[in-house]
């Protein structure tokens, strides 16, 4: 069932490292609003702190009687926003994978302990409302949510550093990582928090499921930074297998100028679009 015959989707960046304006606040994480036609609001992650929440605010948005609320992985800076969870009027139910509450670490050299799993207020608060997703399960009109994706031997997936323990033992393999789907006539929105998954396999498994649709759009955070010229130029033969002529990417967040700047080259400008927080876009 697609999400609208007529009308539009409509999604709205409320968090992530960089603005689309001037009057609202940056911070590093991802909260995306997204609102289907039939009315249905979703909010897919929440940031890092209640940023998500006052730049709704600042653009005159109403986060009350959501839909349900998303969840891409356990990072704090997806989940941190749970931890005010309890101003949303409405108590809107909370999807992700079951390993969403896993505690884990993240080591890298000459830098700190960081400690990358959900807050603990924030696991008070959501914990009540939790409903677990595995696999690929509709949430709703044309709305479903991708996780447990398989991964290509060889494949590219972020996710060194990570670690269950802050002795650097016990390597996450971070499969909690899910992806949206949204489905419009057009084609297919694909809304990724960071794509631990790996890009590759996130595509592949979405075109496994609706083989006979193509991509619209990819909104988001791809984790490129590091990613070499190879892993650039098979997401490049990935995408335009699967593409549509009106295809754009719309990524921020832990995407990396390098990708972008790789995906321009290969796309060219129009198809290389900034998020922000702020941006709206409508499908």
């Amino acid at each position: 069932m697609y999400s609208a015959d007529t009308g539009k989707v409509k999604i709205t960046v409320l968090t992530d490292d960089t603005v689309a304006s001037e009057a609202l606040l940056a911070e590093h994480g991802v909260s995306i609003l997204v609102e289907l036609a039939s009315g249905h609001r979703w909010l897919i992650d929440t940031g890092t702190t209640d940023i998500f929440m006052e730049n709704a605010r600042r653009m005159g948005i109403s986060l009350d009687n959501l839909t349900g609320i998303a969840i891409t992985h356990g990072h704090d800076d997806h989940t941190g926003g749970l931890t005010f969870y309890s101003r949303l009027k409405g108590n809107p139910p909370v999807y992700g994978h079951p390993y969403i509450w896993h505690k884990s670490y993240q080591i890298r050299p000459g830098m700190p302990v960081r400690i990358t799993g959900m807050p603990y207020l924030a696991r008070k608060e959501a914990a009540p409302f939790f409903h677990a997703v595995n696999h690929v399960t509709q949430l709703g009109d044309g709305f479903c949510f991708f996780t447990d994706i398989p991964r290509e031997p060889g494949s590219f997936a972020p996710i060194a550093g990570n670690f269950f323990n802050e002795d650097g033992t016990g390597p996450v393999p971070l499969i909690d990582d899910a992806a949206i789907v949204i489905r419009v006539q057009e084609g297919l929105i694909v809304i990724i928090g960071c794509g631990h998954a790996g890009y590759t396999n996130i595509l592949g498994a979405i075109h496994k499921e609706f083989p006979e649709e193509k991509l619209l759009a990819v909104i988001g955070g791809l984790h490129l930074t590091n990613a070499s010229e190879t892993v650039l130029a098979e997401a490049v033969r990935c995408t335009r297998r699967f593409m549509t002529d009106r295809f754009a990417f719309h990524c921020g967040h832990c995407t990396g100028e390098n990708a972008l700047r790789y995906f321009r080259k290969a796309f060219g400008e129009k198809a290389i679009r900034p998020m922000g927080a702020g941006r709206t876009l409508e499908f």
